[in-house]
């Protein structure tokens, strides 16, 4: 009996506590670029390539977009929904590298992928040249200048914060013709 009325005085009582919440460790995040730069295999030119540089990224006001500036050249080959894109992310964890933390393999339609789990940066580099809404990009370059980037993925709401290593590889059958890599941080999204 005694056991059971100090189980209900425990419970009663639990409501009276005013405490902070345990910060968590994944959730919904704010993401950001620190880096970019090209990996291309044993330092052969590859034909598509990205020289961006972006804002910092100020932590008191997570709200404020990162502003991009920089460009996409292709030389050869057709961005389209023919082209393959895959995706590893490693992950930063006890002062290394964790490699190959995520892997997202998509065998056709990069494009669309691009289109659709990184609107910000399609919206913002490619969607000016888009002819009557087809996801078809012919060698050129694309640039964006000093434009405001939402990094947002939609398809990818949570995440653990920390810091990550995007290495972005698109190619066309057997032929690997870019490879992006961007260093980046997540941090929980703000109110």
């Amino acid at each position: 009996m005694a056991v059971i009325l100090m189980a209900l005085a425990i419970i009663a009582c639990g409501q009276g506590v005013h405490g902070k919440a345990i910060n968590s460790m994944i959730g919904p995040y704010t993401a950001y670029g620190e880096r970019f730069y090209m990996c291309e295999p044993d330092n052969r030119p590859l034909p598509w390539r990205w020289h961006f540089r972006a804002t910092h990224f100020n932590p008191y006001k997570p709200k404020e977009l990162q502003r991009l500036t920089g460009n996409v050249t292709t030389t050869i080959g057709t961005f389209d929904d023919n082209c393959w894109m895959k995706v590893i992310v490693d992950a930063r964890s006890n002062n290394q590298w964790k490699e190959n933390a995520y892997i997202f393999n998509f065998r056709k339609n990069a494009c669309r992928v691009l289109k659709e789990n990184a609107p910000g940066f399609y919206e913002q580099v490619l969607k000016k040249r888009e002819v009557k809404g087809v996801c078809a990009f012919n060698p050129g370059v694309y640039e964006a200048d000093n434009a405001p980037i939402d990094w947002s993925f939609p398809n990818v709401p949570i995440l653990p914060y920390g810091q990550y290593r995007f290495r972005v590889m698109v190619g066309r059958d057997k032929t690997l013709n870019a490879c992006w890599a961007a260093d980046a941080r997540t941090i929980p999204k703000s109110d």
